[in-house]
């Protein structure tokens, strides 16, 4: 990162303070230099030697954009200052999604992430920082600032001070933890004897704030005080949300700014008040990173000029702060950090992201099959999956670079920073908002990029797609002797096993470690025999009898035999057919699924052997495009713009999404306005006994949406 000087920063117009009454929240871009893996071709004019490479891997230095959000407790401006000297630098801004959850105190899982739907409209918008801002909010463009109150965070601060003579803003929070507001709240009990039936008041009701210190002479403790002052600025604040969502007829209400800080009891106190005031009707909603809407407020008013459809934004885990604990005890060191300062990094995506036109229902889609913050049982054994997994990786890490002396020394920072994730992750599953699957890969992708392991696969991935191609002609060749029928059911077969080869599976790479001799044959007679653990391979078969489809849109998985000897044989028929075909891979490396640039390579390369894969690249049939990820799992919501374009124009009408990560971990649940085709091959016994399998179970899922259906 570029280094500036103090006072170059005053000239910087793109570095956003927002300086509180209290806190000082600060957003500003930096440009990142890290490594990247690129392919290319080599000149296969000349007469090719035996052993040849079919590409080369390099390893370049390529400079991103990233937005980093700062908060800190103004005490701390001087190393706050020294921080933006030393990491500054001025770029460019855009558009960023907010993270919401509801929280429910006694609840299994206390936070419940929320996807932001594109009907989110109109909301009230609540920030609570020194005081308090009421803003309805319409639409992107269309928002107002209908109210507010003076009554907030810098109160609870300012009289929590008074109270207690502390003057750390998350001290006062942990002596809140500890306190009971009973012993100097008073309650309707108090008053009443118990509860007031007839005017619906319980008797643990605060029927007045700080009542009992008026009457009884004694001293309160710090913490009794601390906890009775938060409740107190909570249900107020809570209380003035109401009136005015009844006012405006609105039903969600959005939470933010740094007095919330991810507390419990604020939180739980609030949705309290708000749940008890209107019955139920109106949602209390808190961001997972409220602290930071003033300052990406203020960041996005002075780039307004820049075109805010131009980028996408992706959050980067591993330089991210999570949510903070529930309780304080349970992590001292992050509660001590945090009030320092606390972080946000979101990393500049040089593409727009946009749904997949034929998902169903936008609105719904949840890219997650399951929910870890909600599974305890799951969220375990998925944490130990990775955790176990992280010699392997650490291991292929360094044989990836072995001509770099300090590539183990790299290695190891990056296991130790994992590792840190992971445990942080056991005792608070909510610190990232929802915990998936596809959250521990993406966090691993993301901290293997931090410390320059840009793609650890690359030389496996050569290695198999160089010995893959040269059984393709025999594969196609074994097929077309097939009947129909029975060519149908071998190119399914062949495409199961293909998806064997994957090295994010434990279970696989242990034996391709043993084993080099391990291949297609191998596999298939690994495979599960029918019926299924999910088999719709009948409706299938029945389907492929009828007219041919229009265009198959492909998410393609694994390099080498999964690519090659699996997907292209069966895309191969769907050509033969008259059906045109989209093959979506990763924009960039993740594992040893196949990226774009190498899947152009090896294109080319059965194109010059195979004249149908040929004819349908000429005439246009066969197309390939990046899908905008550099995930082993799929987000349907967050695809290429120019593949949802693709998609679109070309009247795509069938859509195969191959894989475990991309086809169970998520999409398994996920509803298309067309045909579809999940497959994959379950390589984690655990994850297979629980759908009620044994390893190498297969599942072959065909559905049709009801309005096709009739």
């Amino acid at each position: 990162t570029s280094l500036f000087q103090t006072d170059e920063l005053c000239k910087n117009r793109h570095v956003s303070k927002r300086r509180g009454g209290s806190l000082t929240k600060l957003a500003y871009y930096s440009t990142v230099q890290h490594k990247v893996a690129k392919v290319r071709s080599f000149d296969h004019s000349a007469k090719e030697a035996e052993g040849d490479p079919l590409y080369e891997i390099s390893v370049q230095e390529e400079i991103t954009a990233r937005l980093h959000f700062i908060k800190f407790e103004n005490a701390y401006i001087e190393t706050c200052l020294d921080f933006i000297k030393d990491h500054l630098v001025n770029t460019e801004t855009k558009v960023i999604k907010a993270t919401a959850f509801v929280y429910a105190k006694h609840a299994d899982s206390e936070f419940r992430f929320q996807n932001t739907h594109p009907d989110i409209f109109p909301y009230l918008l609540i920030n609570i920082g020194s005081g308090v801002s009421i803003v309805k909010v319409e639409a992107e463009d269309k928002f107002e600032r209908i109210g507010g109150s003076s009554i907030g965070g810098g109160t609870f601060w300012g009289l929590g001070a008074l109270l207690t003579k502390t003057k750390r803003f998350d001290e006062l929070l942990q002596l809140a933890s500890k306190g009971q507001h009973t012993n100097v709240d008073m309650l309707v009990k108090d008053i009443y004897g118990g509860a007031y039936g007839s005017l619906g008041l319980t008797g643990d009701l605060i029927a007045s704030s700080f009542g009992k210190s008026a009457t009884t002479d004694k001293e309160f403790s710090k913490e009794d005080m601390a906890k009775s002052l938060l409740h107190m600025i909570s249900n107020d604040i809570g209380q003035l949300a109401c009136l005015y969502a009844k006012l405006h007829n609105l039903t969600r209400v959005y939470f933010g700014g740094f007095f919330i800080r991810g507390h419990p009891v604020t939180m739980h106190t609030i949705t309290y008040s708000i749940n008890f005031f209107t019955k139920g009707e109106v949602q209390a909603l808190f961001l997972r990173h409220e602290g930071y809407l003033g300052a990406i407020g203020a960041f996005l008013k002075g780039a307004e000029e820049d075109n805010p459809n131009q980028y996408s934004w992706g959050e980067n885990y591993a330089g991210s702060s999570g949510l903070m604990s529930v309780s304080p005890e349970l992590n001292p060191v992050q509660r001590a950090r945090s009030g320092t300062f606390d972080m946000l990094e979101m990393d500049r995506l040089e593409r727009q992201l946009v749904n997949l036109p034929l998902l169903q229902d936008p609105t719904s889609y949840i890219p997650d099959t399951v929910e870890l913050t909600e599974d305890a049982l799951a969220r375990e054994y998925w944490l130990y999956c990775f955790e176990e997994a992280l010699d392997g990786v650490v291991k292929r890490a360094i044989a990836s670079q072995k001509d770099q002396p300090v590539a183990v020394e790299r290695a190891e920072k990056f296991r130790q920073k994992y590792r840190h994730k992971l445990q942080t992750l056991r005792h608070q599953p909510f610190a990232y908002g929802s915990l998936t699957v596809r959250s521990l890969l993406d966090t691993r992708e993301h901290c293997l990029n931090e410390f320059n392991f840009p793609d650890p696969y690359s030389k496996i991935k050569q290695k198999e797609n160089d010995m893959a191609l040269k059984y393709y002609l025999k594969v196609v060749k074994s097929v077309e002797e097939l009947s129909w029928e029975q060519r149908q059911f071998t190119l399914a077969k062949g495409l199961l096993a293909g998806n064997v080869f994957d090295w994010g599976a434990k279970a696989v790479s242990d034996v391709l470690e043993s084993d080099p001799e391990f291949g297609f044959e191998q596999a298939k007679q690994q495979l599960q025999e029918r019926p299924w653990l999910v088999d719709a391979y009948n409706q299938w078969i029945e389907r492929l009898k009828g007219p041919p489809h229009k265009c198959a849109l492909f998410f393609v998985d694994n390099s080498g035999i999964d690519i090659i000897l699996g997907v292209f044989p069966f895309i191969r028929e769907l050509l033969i057919r008259g059906t045109e075909v989209v093959l979506a891979s990763n924009s960039g490396p993740a594992l040893n699924d196949v990226t774009n640039s190498e899947l152009q390579i090896l294109t080319e390369r059965i194109a010059a052997m195979d004249p149908v894969i040929h004819t349908a690249l000429k005439e246009d049939r066969l197309a390939l495009v990046q899908n905008g990820s550099s995930s082993p799992c799929l987000d349907l919501s967050r695809l290429d713009k120019v593949l949802a374009t693709v998609v679109r124009e070309r009247g795509t009408d069938l859509v195969i999404i191959e894989g475990m990560g991309r086809a169970i971990h998520t999409n398994y649940y996920a509803m298309l306005s067309c045909e579809s085709l999940k497959l994959a091959v379950i390589k984690n016994s655990w994850l297979a006994e629980r759908l009620g399998g044994k390893i190498f179970s297969v599942v072959f899922k065909y559905e049709v949406p009801s309005k096709a259906q009739g």
